[in-house]
């Protein structure tokens, strides 16, 4: 009882600190000054003026478009940041109202690239808030734009990212976790992963991604061994607060499925003692589901939080009708009405008919079918999929595994088979709940779907006679016989 309430209360602490460095870094970056920003403002407004709002950066591929719609909004939200002009019911001169309101410039029936355009050459003021978001995007932004414009960024992101992702899965081969870095690898092909961090909105999410699977991999690693570490929950929390700061409503819930598909993973391994969860200097096995409890409970008050943080500070400093606009956009991104395309003269669709479209429009964007592809011809394509996988898997099968996975006592260990399942939902449910958002935004929401693609993976590379070809197995030195 002792060691769960130290565990809970550094995790506290990690999450104080982590929304502490959150509202610093805003702050820092509305402090830098305007004359410092302008020049390569200046530059990323024509830059997005040359672009498509909705970019699509392989032909026929929704799957890779390139949302500088919202990269415009978080671009002129960053320059606003320092911007101490008086605006009328505004208190300007203050960093902090600043950071809350999210301030950027667009007119009725103007394109975003257009208001960003008149701030720089005419000086056109804040007239629009977006206060129910963090924009730590934006703060990160400011923070490079004395450096460069957003052309050079999106390609240092893009660097970075891929940087990230080959030194974690080089790291898993070095330690000779093959199986898991397979899984990692075909999870981030089928999400496009490199694509995403060439749009400043999906690119805090999959940075997310890599840093908090080998966080908890070491965390959950150095458990396993009996060395001190830190906390997964501690972890978790600061993954959901960071998540929250950070994203744009994206593919969210990766940043918790992948790290957990990770953390279980390991307690699943060969190395350890198979389906059962051993904690630092706790002699007893934790239950699976207890863990995968306090895990998810910790990512999601430290994602919830810090957006109730965020409204709660907007309803004290802002006023309850900016509050009240948060609590709007939930509604609308759940219930919302939805038309049949991206027109809004289309016929709006039935509850049926969104799930219809959320399933096969995320996961066509998912295993890449062209968009030019028939409706008939993708849902075949869709349910063709996993029945190929199925027959393959039935010839490679391993039986034994299946047929009884006992320990040396003769009784059955616990499967984690079940956790893995519930994992895999999780993105689903997240469709289901926000389904407004997600019929809308398919070309980037299907990325939560990555860990599916990890589970699949791993269980049939574990369940198959590959198993044995990918772990693992020490050699033993032989016996000298003795004289």
């Amino acid at each position: 009882m002792k060691k769960s309430g130290n565990t809970i209360l550094l995790s506290i602490i990690m999450g104080v600190l982590a929304a502490a460095c959150c509202i610093g870094l805003l702050l820092v970056s509305a402090l830098i000054p305007q004359k410092a920003v302008t020049k390569n403002t200046e530059k990323s407004a024509l830059y997005f003026s040359a672009k498509e709002l909705f970019e699509i950066m392989i032909k026929n591929q929704d799957a890779v478009k390139r949302d500088n719609y919202a990269d415009c909004i978080s671009t002129g939200i960053a320059y606003h940041l320092g911007n101490s002009e008086p605006i009328e019911g505004s208190n300007r001169k203050n960093p902090f109202i600043r950071i809350l309101e999210g301030r950027y410039t667009r007119d009725e029936g103007e394109n975003v690239d257009e208001g960003l355009r008149r701030t720089i050459r005419e000086g056109a003021p804040a007239n629009k808030t977006y206060s129910r978001y963090w924009h730590g995007g934006a703060a990160v932004i400011r923070i490079l734009l004395p450096l460069m414009d957003i052309s050079a960024m999106r390609v240092l992101f893009f660097v970075i990212g891929m940087l990230l992702n080959l030194v974690w899965i080089t790291y898993l081969v070095f330690r000779r976790e093959y199986i898991m870095a397979i899984s990692y690898l075909m999870g981030i092909i089928f999400g496009k992963i490199l694509f995403g961090y060439a749009c400043f909105e999906y690119a805090f999410v999959c940075f997310l991604i890599p840093i908090f699977s080998a966080l908890i991999y070491t965390s959950v690693r150095r458990s396993q061994e009996g060395k001190k570490s830190i906390p997964a929950e501690g972890l978790f929390l600061t993954a959901g607060i960071l998540t929250c700061f950070f994203d744009f409503l994206t593919a969210e819930t990766a940043v918790f499925t992948i790290p957990a598909f990770i953390a279980f993973v390991c307690m699943d391994s060969k190395k350890t003692k198979p389906f059962i969860i051993r904690t630092e200097n706790d002699k007893k096995n934790k239950s699976p589901w207890l863990f995968l409890f306090r895990i998810a409970a910790f990512w999601f008050f430290g994602y919830a939080g810090m957006f109730g943080l965020k409204w709660g500070l907007n309803a004290l400093f802002l006023g309850r009708e900016e509050a009240m606009r948060a609590f709007s956009s939930v509604a609308e991104r759940t219930v919302g009405e939805v038309n049949e395309t991206l027109n809004a003269f289309s016929p709006a669709v039935g509850f049926a008919k969104r799930l219809e479209g959320i399933f096969v429009h995320n996961f066509s964007c998912l295993c890449g079918i062209p968009n030019n592809t028939s409706q008939s011809a993708t849902i075949l394509i869709l349910l063709g999929t996993p029945a190929i996988l199925y027959i393959i898997w039935f010839f490679f099968r391993k039986k034994e595994l299946l047929n009884s996975l006992q320990n040396e006592k003769g009784k059955k260990e616990f499967s984690l088979f079940p956790i893995f399942l519930v994992i895999a939902f999780i993105p689903i449910l997240r469709f289901v709940i926000l389904s407004n958002h997600s019929y809308l935004h398919y070309f980037f929401t299907y990325r939560a779907l990555m860990v599916d693609v990890m589970i699949l993976v791993y269980i049939f590379i574990r369940t198959t006679i590959l198993s044995d070809l990918l772990t693992y197995h020490p050699i033993q030195p032989a016996r000298s016989e003795s004289r």
